[in-house]
């Protein structure tokens, strides 16, 4: 029997040296039905190019990762990052993706005021958002991991980033990451405060142990310890019926293999988890 892979797409930095045209053409000969795209890859391909080759191979587009970062403490930085946001989200639109991921930074140089560097950050979502609105491309709110909350970004937990997704309204959503929230007691009951219809693209990563990189060492979906089936029985009791995109940042695993190979396991590991939603019996 087939998977089906219909609401299944790849984050292309899981085949980290695969360029764009070679991922849209590895995932969609494996039968893959989406592409989570990065900006330095499209920006090398360019987005025109990069928009053609998506819609040529019928790609879906759940997400452009990543926000340019938004910490920059002085005017100037300030406006350049919204700048360069601007530019993200006018990408994004070109390549049909949903969401423009905010992976937004967190302390600027030499700080230490972290409730400083969080209002920093909604004051530039604010700046940003009639823009998204604008050109049909939603702010995708990620909770990153705590261990990234001094440099990466500093929106950390679930309840978090839903505060921020209820206080701008509309033109903001999640994103949600098993590797990112599988730690977070407010995980599931934020999946189910924020509603399927909030939830923009469901990230599949595992937590390996040991985890060996901070960074780099996300584990293929079944080589960790996080409980996929049972945020895939949540999911399809609230009614969701969006994406789910692997994303793997692997350097001492996936990274070194073909990318064929890593996109052939991605598939078998996922499938069971990426189908059509299983509706409760009568």
């Amino acid at each position: 029997m087939m998977a089906d892979l219909r609401r299944f797409a790849i984050n292309q930095i899981t085949t980290r040296d695969w360029t764009l045209e070679q991922a849209v053409n590895g995932y969609a000969r494996q039968g893959v039905a989406g592409i989570g795209v990065w900006t330095e890859y499209l920006d090398a391909c360019g987005i025109r190019q990069g928009a053609r080759l998506i819609r040529d191979a019928g790609l879906f587009v759940p997400s452009l990762c990543t926000s340019a970062w938004v910490n920059i403490a002085d005017r100037a930085g300030f406006d350049a990052g919204l700048a360069e946001n601007r530019r993200r989200l006018d990408a994004a639109a070109e390549i049909g993706a949903t969401a423009l991921v905010v992976v937004p930074g967190s302390l600027a140089t030499g700080e230490k005021d972290l409730p400083a560097a969080r209002s920093r950050v909604l004051g530039a979502l604010e700046h940003l958002l009639p823009y998204a609105r604008e050109v049909g491309v939603v702010l995708g709110i990620e909770p990153l991991h705590p261990m990234y909350a001094a440099d990466r970004s500093c929106l950390n937990t679930f309840a978090q980033c839903l505060d921020i997704c209820r206080r701008l309204g509309k033109g903001t959503g999640i994103v949600a990451d098993t590797y990112h929230c599988w730690w977070d007691p407010e995980f599931v009951p934020g999946l189910r405060q924020a509603g399927p219809e909030n939830i923009l693209t469901f990230h599949l990563g595992d937590w390996l142990v040991p985890t060996r990189d901070v960074y780099h060492d996300r584990g293929m979906v079944g080589d960790g310890v996080v409980d996929f089936g049972a945020y895939r029985a949540v999911l399809d009791d609230m009614g969701y019926d969006g994406p789910f995109e692997i994303e793997l940042f692997s350097k001492f695993d996936w990274w070194l293999r073909d990318g064929d190979e890593t996109v052939a396991v991605a598939v078998d590991r996922c499938a069971p988890l990426v189908g059509g939603r299983q509706k409760a019996p009568c």
